[in-house]
């Protein structure tokens, strides 16, 4: 056991970046370090017991910021399916319009919120811990061109379609056009690029 490490602990390295910054924070915390850095252990340990990785608890926190900050609420799937089946029928392009108007604005925001920052790839990861219930969700850009993928055996046609309306606002708002549309009861699949100058 190397000198000056006391029964039951272990001596980690660390770059002594991080170090400064978890001192600076535990600091700021009002705590010795030794208990923050167990707290963040501990937090570590209790996110993984729970089946899940740091890298999703982190996207799935800052979805719920922005989306409060945004102004959005929670709803239950089943009352926002519900409501959507109902005014469907008889408001299908009311509806798209709002539910893209809707997208413009949110993509409004993430610029702003992610200025300076990789905006799409933003908006994919928020996308994957959605309240959609996708079972899949992935957002990536290859030379030039972003490619948007959902699956979610669950949603009804109605919802699909308003989804996709939602994510075209986002990317128009993001500077990008609608270049191939794609969808079935419960798949999206899209395709958008940045008109060239």
């Amino acid at each position: 056991m190397p000198k000056g490490v006391a029964k039951g602990k272990k001596l980690i390295l660390a770059p002594s970046d991080l170090i400064a910054e978890l001192m600076e924070i535990s600091n700021r915390e009002g705590k010795t370090f030794y208990s923050f850095v167990g707290e963040v252990f501990e937090q570590a340990l209790r996110v993984y017991g729970l089946g899940h990785t740091l890298q999703e608890v982190v996207d799935f926190f800052e979805l719920m910021e922005t989306q409060k900050a945004s102004g959005a609420v929670i709803t239950p799937v089943d009352v926002l399916t519900y409501l959507i089946g109902r005014l469907y029928p008889s408001e299908r392009e009311a509806l798209q319009k709002e539910w893209f108007e809707s997208g413009q604005w949110f993509g409004k925001y993430l610029s702003a919120r992610f200025h300076g920052q990789d905006q799409v790839g933003a908006f994919g990861r928020l996308l994957t811990v959605s309240r959609w219930d996708l079972k899949e969700a992935e957002v990536r850009e290859e030379s030039g061109v972003v490619k948007v993928r959902c699956v979610s055996p669950l949603l009804p046609l109605e919802n699909t379609e308003l989804l996709l309306k939602f994510i075209a606002g986002v990317m128009d708002s993001l500077g990008y056009k609608l270049k191939k549309e794609d969808y079935l009861k419960g798949i999206i699949l899209l395709e958008f690029e940045k008109p060239s100058l």
